[in-house]
């Protein structure tokens, strides 16, 4: 299994490389439209959320609150607070942050692994910021995404926890609520690295499109395809709201890439896949039956499509984060070592 997936790592690259020596012109105008996309329409209103959501796990205080969850979420999802922290946090907190949670619960060896990796599957959504930033600017039919698409979330989570019943995971020690100067630069240039990583991921991807198309294998200027693929291309896709909730419930594959990287291996990203795929389907179907209650005394049809999207008006601010995120990054590594990110989430 290894070497297949060593083989089909180097088909990938030979075809990039082949691509981009075939049709250099079309590459670099992916690739650019690939920065665009993340300089205008995905640092502004996800950077600050990436930083707010470490502080929140290294303070402890996502933990301390899920203590005081407990005896709610074991009668309703058979799961112990700080999982149902992790749930609710990861809802509105952006793709990566629940994954990245649970896999370092799973590394202090407060969650089984099937567990784990079937809870990564409902601790998963675009967040908030990514909806109202970047999807719509109608605060009607960003609510009406955003409903749609938790609800999908613990309707599934509802039916996992006939599962996660047969496991007692027991809760861990919570140290008490700590902050820092230092805790604050940590968290600000691991929210850079994050954001950093993410648009390698889509500059990477929106070349891998490009290459898609102009091979013939996918139809030209296919923005459902893209979507599919990677999800800020959302950006582009005029859809109605039930596609649209349905996209991003599923997340596209370059967001399954980079769960798959924060896995390292040791955790399988095919249930987390197949609940995607789910949790699709199933926010659509919402999305479609409550389209009536948010536009209540409209006429449905005429407002189907979403609203219009944020673009930063000037590339400017964006550059200069990304310039300052990476003088604190080389400062902060210039005076310490690396060391493995902790939180304040400590095994019994």
């Amino acid at each position: 299994m290894k070497n297949v997936k060593k083989m089909l790592a180097i088909l990938f690259m030979a075809c990039i490389a082949i691509y981009c020596l075939v049709f250099p012109a079309n590459a670099g105008a992916a690739a650019a439209d690939g920065v665009k996309r993340c300089i205008e329409s995905v640092i502004p209103p996800l950077y600050a959320m990436m930083a707010v959501s470490g502080i929140l796990i290294r303070s402890g205080i996502i933990f301390r609150c899920g203590k005081y969850l407990t005896p709610v979420s074991r009668i309703l999802f058979g799961i112990n607070g700080e999982c149902a922290a992790v749930f609710l946090f990861s809802l509105t907190a952006g793709y990566p942050v629940g994954a990245k949670i649970i896999y370092t619960m799973y590394n202090n060896k407060t969650l089984p692994k099937r567990f784990a990796e079937l809870l990564s599957g409902v601790c998963f959504g675009s967040g908030t910021a990514f909806i109202f930033g970047c999807i719509t600017s109608d605060k009607r039919m960003g609510a009406l995404i955003l409903v749609s698409a938790v609800s999908a979330n613990i309707i599934l989570l509802l039916i996992l926890s006939v599962y996660f019943r047969r496991f007692e995971i027991s809760s861990g020690k919570v140290t008490e609520i700590r902050f820092s100067a230092d805790m604050l630069t940590d968290c600000v240039s691991s929210a850079g690295r994050t954001m950093g990583e993410l648009c390698f991921m889509v500059t990477a991807f929106s070349v891998f499109s490009a290459m898609l198309e102009d091979y013939g294998i996918i139809p030209d200027n296919s923005v459902i395809i893209r979507t599919v693929l990677d999800i800020t291309s959302i950006t582009e896709l005029n859809a109605d709201s039930p596609l649209t909730t349905g996209m991003l419930s599923f997340g596209g594959i370059c967001v399954l890439m980079q769960i798959s990287a924060i896995f390292r291996g040791n955790l399988s990203i095919l249930p987390l896949a197949v609940i995607r795929i789910a949790a699709s389907a199933l926010s659509y179907i919402i999305c479609r039956l409550l389209l009536p209650v948010f536009l209540a005394g409209e006429t449905v049809a005429a407002n189907l499509t979403i609203g219009e999207l944020h673009k930063a008006p000037s590339p400017v601010p964006s550059v200069l984060l990304i310039i300052m995120t990476a003088a604190v990054i080389w400062k902060s590594s210039g005076n310490k070592k690396a060391v493995p990110e902790r939180t304040a989430f400590e095994q019994k």
